[in-house]
């Protein structure tokens, strides 16, 4: 099997896991609808879409973007299925690539990054699945003690995972970190809103670096 073959089978077997996974998601909130004889109505429907829709499609749209040359075809349609792309899926197949000494891009790189999401997304579930059978018991406990520290666990993931991005490349950093602090501290106040912004700083984020490419401030 040639590269070619092996990309375009990735693509007809990426595009049916797609469409298989969305009806078994939509399935879940229909079939509680359907047992408990309550349907949303369509007013409920169209404001919860577009409250969800505003934040969540243009994340979407830009993940895809930012994060698919980065793990190549099968690992790309695995990620957007399981979710934690940017936090799990994404550290994941580029410390595979790391290790084995791979550039992302390559033909080495797609079968590696395949391989290391598929792998991470196997070890969540079952993580998750033995977690969550293992605290059913002490979820009140849980809840009293570990409460407060909710509110902070994904900011710090997010700082920790970012941490070794703005060390890697701290000169790409400067300007859109710098706007979005700013922004964040004194302008936008409203925390629902915050997520739009995702797509509108890594537009700024790569119109800064292709600035400083050109001024020869990058290597």
């Amino acid at each position: 099997m040639t590269q070619a073959q092996y990309i375009e089978k990735l693509h007809r077997h990426g595009r049916r896991f797609m469409i298989i996974s969305t009806v078994l998601m939509l399935l879940v909130p229909f079939v509680f609808s359907l047992i408990n004889n309550a349907w949303p109505t369509w007013d409920l429907i169209v404001k919860g879409f577009m409250t969800v829709g505003a934040i969540y499609i243009p994340i979407g749209i830009i993940e895809t973007l930012n994060y698919a040359p980065m793990l190549g075809v099968g690992a790309t349609y695995i990620s957007h299925v399981t979710g934690n792309i940017s936090n799990l899926k994404l550290p994941a197949a580029l410390s595979a690539m790391k290790q084995a000494n791979v550039e992302p891009g390559s033909d080495e790189a797609e079968i590696i990054a395949t391989l290391s999401v598929a792998s991470s997304s196997i070890v969540t579930t079952v993580i998750i699945f033995v977690g969550v059978v293992l605290l059913l018991p002490y979820l009140g406990v849980v809840q009293e003690f570990l409460g407060p520290v909710t509110d902070y666990l994904v900011p710090a993931i997010f700082g920790a995972l970012g941490l070794v991005f703005v060390v890697r490349h701290w000169k790409l950093t400067i300007v859109p970190l710098t706007v979005m602090l700013l922004l964040f501290a004194f302008v936008i106040k409203d925390p629902t809103v915050q997520p739009v912004f995702v797509p509108i700083a890594s537009v700024l984020s790569m119109l800064t670096a292709r600035w400083m490419f050109k001024k020869g401030w990058l290597k």
